[in-house]
């Protein structure tokens, strides 16, 4: 991939969100294989093309930490030209348990 991109994402929020989105990374199987972004797309029915959201990369590393208060996934993705934030602002609109807040 020419001009790439790779940029770590913080995500926080209620635990029943952060888990969701961990959770589905889990069985996507994140830390032993990548994860393509218009695979996730697909997974949460998001229409990438209708949308224009670009979702030219991967996920390649994630990880997940929780204590009584607070729960948050950190991950990494590798991207073409730029991070591809509009896809996980539109992943946390279809997310069942919405509430995460992401930042990069």
């Amino acid at each position: 991939m020419a001009n790439q991109a790779t940029t770590t994402y913080k995500v926080t929020g209620t635990k029943k969100a952060v888990s969701n989105l961990w959770n589905t990374l889990q069985r996507m199987e994140v830390n032993s294989r990548n994860i393509w972004l218009d695979d996730l797309a697909k997974h949460y029915g998001i229409d990438y093309q209708k949308k224009h959201i670009s979702v030219r990369g991967h996920i390649y590393w994630a990880e997940y930490e929780e204590d009584e208060d607070t729960s948050l996934l950190s991950f990494e993705s590798e991207t073409a030209w730029d991070a591809c934030n509009d896809l996980f602002f539109e992943i946390n609109r279809h997310n069942a348990a919405k509430g995460f807040h992401l930042a990069c």
